[in-house]
């Protein structure tokens, strides 16, 4: 089982040491490298089990992303939200697109929003900008509403473990439910 959640929210526009701006490195090129470099073990285990799981942790933030290669570093214009749904919506598309590259070779690829969930993801990167530490006083305000960490880890661990989703095709899910994504 390969689990793709690592993320960071509302960064100012920063490069990282491979020139890649630092939503898009870190929220999808890393996942996208660390499935690479772990697909042959996949494989593998896909051969040897009958049953491979990867799982792309998203969000419903994709929604709002576009792919638009032109602009992927943020040459041209750049905001801290759009580029946050931007890499979601890469995550989705790389689920997508990784599925109908091993549909046949037992992997089960599945990308998903956690939910609405009480973390630090919110609280980093906000405190520098008077719009985003706006947003953090309205955060802190419905933290007590979101879910729990353990609440939303509930999909990402159905996904990961749930016999039923063995070899199924690509699918999205919010809240344990098959969520229609478009990509």
């Amino acid at each position: 089982i390969l689990i793709n959640n690592a993320g960071i929210f509302g960064h100012p526009q920063v490069m990282t040491e491979d020139g890649n701006e630092s939503h898009f490195q870190v929220n999808h090129l890393g996942h996208f490298l660390l499935t690479l470099e772990l697909l042959p073990i996949m494989l593998d285990t896909a051969t040897s089990t009958g049953d491979c799981r990867i799982v792309i942790v998203s969000s419903l933030m994709y929604n709002s992303g576009q792919f638009v290669p032109d602009n992927m570093n943020g040459e041209q214009s750049y905001g801290r939200i759009a580029f946050y749904g931007h890499s979601k919506l890469y995550n989705v598309m790389h689920g997508y697109a990784l599925q109908r590259r091993l549909q046949n070779f037992g992997i089960t690829v599945s990308s998903l929003h956690p939910g609405s969930v009480n973390t630090e993801i919110l609280d980093k990167g906000v405190a520098d900008s008077w719009k985003f530490r706006m947003l953090a006083v309205g955060v802190g305000l419905i933290k007590p509403l979101l879910k729990t960490p353990q609440q939303g880890a509930a999909t990402t661990i159905n996904c990961a473990v749930n016999p039923e989703l063995n070899k199924q095709q690509h699918y999205y899910y919010d809240s344990c439910n098959v969520k229609t994504a478009s990509s």
